[in-house]
């Protein structure tokens, strides 16, 4: 079987499709009240930081000097450098982040988990274990399989875009609701999941329709 990690050059992929775009609304409704309650003095980390389009909306809540990212494309190390943030590191797969434990008290994981192989992400998240402080937040979001590609389907018909038809040949493990929890629950004590958005989940609220899972976890074990 051919390995899918073949397929993911994260520097073509950053010339591909830029990351700086606008941040979910449902997302933001989540978070804020969480990032609200840490306060300016709180440290975040951006875990796959892209583009740099989470740094402003940080700012609006923690010190410039707390706000912190890590990449594996190192052209878009160097894009968010050029908006001025400084505390963003390049970082090679599988190694250890450059931080102290018990360091952040905020993790951001927003489509990250589906570009790691599922026999890697034990690792990943241990990493974040570590660096998370005891009572510390990470956030993950994720599209949720398989009614991801059905929204690709009506989504690039309806704009008559074949690219939007095909899935992202970086997305190396495809997660439900039922995967991510039964995953998490396995580094922290309370997984709260949190379906967000999709017209067809607005129409048929049940898990299996929403387009994006979002899973707020506490009490790292």
């Amino acid at each position: 079987m051919t390995d899918k990690k073949l397929f993911q050059d994260f520097e073509k992929y950053a010339d591909q499709r830029p990351m700086n775009g606008p941040i979910s609304t449902d997302l933001i409704g989540i978070i804020t009240p969480y990032l609200e309650k840490i306060g300016k003095n709180g440290k975040v980390l951006d875990f796959g930081c892209g583009d740099g389009r989470y740094f402003s909306f940080f700012k609006r809540f923690f010190k410039e000097e707390n706000i912190y990212g890590v990449e594996v494309s190192k052209k878009r190390i160097e894009n968010c450098r050029n908006i001025g943030w400084e505390n963003t590191f390049l970082i090679k797969e599988n190694n250890h982040l450059p931080f102290e434990d018990n360091f952040f008290d905020f993790i951001n994981f927003d489509q990250v988990i589906e570009h790691i192989l599922e026999k890697d992400i034990g690792f990943y998240l241990d990493e974040i274990n570590r660096v998370l402080k005891p009572s510390g937040i990470l956030i993950i979001a994720t599209p949720n399989y398989p009614i991801k590609r059905v929204y690709d389907l009506l989504i690039g018909l309806k704009s008559m875009s074949w690219s939007k038809i095909k899935d992202d040949p970086t997305h190396v493990s495809f997660y439900n609701s039922s995967k991510l929890f039964k995953l998490l629950m396995k580094k922290f004590n309370n997984v709260n999941i949190i379906l967000a958005g999709g017209f067809i989940y607005k129409l048929i609220p049940t898990p299996f329709f929403s387009h994006k899972i979002v899973a707020l976890c506490t009490e790292k074990k």
